[in-house]
């Protein structure tokens, strides 16, 4: 009789680790899948990039293609850390830092204009609220709620090289 008080008891504690370890697992994947989109998150799943080819160094993202301005990776070290380029940022653009729905940021080469492949933090401000229009300066209502600011930090000096609103 004692084995098999043994065998049960074993097999009630299996289950329970086991259930254990599933719910665990379930909530490290969702974790995985919708802490994406906390708004301090330093990290995200870039929707501009999900069809992009990234076995590639070319990294684009069409809005910014169209303002002229290209992006490669980058295989150098940064001489700031992520941390101290969404600092400066955010003491940059506090509106927007304030504001966004999440941030991001990413290490890339830039060019556009007289910027030929420089090392930046390039920080996304996404899903900024647009002001409602004043109606009596532009009847026209905005057909968008909101929108993204792509601010770009030199990775050497920390200086900001360029903002674009999107």
């Amino acid at each position: 009789m004692p084995k098999r008080r043994r065998r049960t008891q074993s097999k009630f504690m299996s289950g329970i680790v086991g259930a254990f370890l599933l719910v665990l697992g379930c909530l490290w994947l969702g974790w995985l899948l919708l802490g994406q989109h906390n708004n301090n998150s330093s990290s995200f799943i870039w929707p501009s990039l999900a069809g992009a080819n990234t076995n590639s160094s070319n990294i684009q993202v069409p809005q910014l293609m169209a303002a002229g301005i290209s992006l490669n990776q980058a295989n150098q070290n940064s001489t700031i850390s992520q941390e101290q380029a969404m600092t400066l940022a955010n003491q940059l653009e506090p509106e927007a830092a304030t504001n966004a729905k999440g941030t991001s940021a990413k290490y890339v080469l830039l060019t556009h204009a007289n910027l030929n492949n420089v090392p930046v933090w390039m920080i996304v401000y996404q899903r900024i609220p647009i002001a409602p229009n004043n109606a009596s300066v532009d009847p026209v209502p905005s057909t968008r709620s909101s929108h993204d600011l792509y601010v770009f930090i030199d990775a050497n000096s920390g200086k900001e090289l360029l903002s674009v609103w999107l």
